[in-house]
């Protein structure tokens, strides 16, 4: 289970230090993709393969799910970590997220999967997030 944050710094080349608290648990074959919210995701192997069972293949899915399928493999790259522990984002991956070169992005463990966030789009975020946890904590874990 991923857990945590942290910031990191992304170079000039788009470059990103994955934590090692993250690379360790990471599997080889997970990839880097779109997330729910704007972000980057590094789907482990089991979640990325878990999702053929959401997304079927294109000639049984519905429309939506066969735009939620093109959305994320064609943003999808292997997460593969060089020496340093870093992995490179794409320009396109970069540019949907909001990460420039040289920038400041959050590196979030959130349960099954780690987000990849702007700096500024994180700030945002979580201030609201934060204005809306009790509430919010009031509702998820209500019972009818």
């Amino acid at each position: 289970m991923f857990a945590g944050s942290s910031r990191m710094k992304v170079d000039s080349k788009g470059r990103l230090a994955i934590p090692k608290q993250f690379r360790d648990l990471l599997p080889e074959g997970s990839f880097i993709s779109i997330g729910t919210e704007m972000n980057l995701t590094i789907y482990p192997r089991e979640e990325w393969e878990g999702m053929r069972d959401v997304l079927p293949s294109p000639f049984r899915a519905t429309p939506a799910q066969r735009q939620l399928s093109r959305a994320m493999n064609a943003l999808a790259i292997s997460c593969e970590f060089d020496q340093q522990g870093r992995v490179t984002l794409s320009q396109e991956q970069r540019r949907l997220a909001g990460i420039d070169p040289d920038s400041t992005a959050i590196v979030i463990g959130n349960q099954t999967v780690v987000e990849i966030w702007a700096a500024d789009r994180w700030d945002s975020y979580s201030i609201g997030a934060l204005a809306n946890f009790t509430d919010n904590v009031n509702q998820v874990t209500q019972t009818n």
